[in-house]
């Protein structure tokens, strides 16, 4: 019995302090030295540095309003790499920048 409260009173204490602190996350890594594009129908986005994955992002503007306009997103890369996104769809678009993922 007497060691079961032993065991008990550092599990409280662990407890305690992750329902008081939360539990530890990564810190969330961007790209720096970011630009946009397009290449007549390809959309693309390029990093030079930093860390952390992004993509490139279009909105996608349909001609009958009613429809309305939607994002679609391009492949992660790392930076160094360029994110190309070509839309199997001939709905106008404009590049809006980049997402991280």
């Amino acid at each position: 019995m007497r060691a079961r409260k032993h065991l008990a009173l550092p599990l409280a204490t662990v407890l305690t302090t992750v329902a008081l602190f939360g539990a530890a996350s990564p810190a969330h890594a961007s790209p720096t030295g970011c630009t946009t594009g397009r290449d007549g129908k390809t959309a693309w986005a390029y990093c030079s540095g930093g860390s952390g994955n992004y993509a490139v992002v279009i909105r996608v503007t349909h001609p009958d309003p009613t429809v309305g306009s939607w994002p679609e997103v391009g492949p992660c890369v790392s930076p160094g790499q360029r994110s190309e996104y070509t839309p199997y769809h001939n709905i106008p678009f404009t590049v809006t920048g980049i997402t991280y993922c």
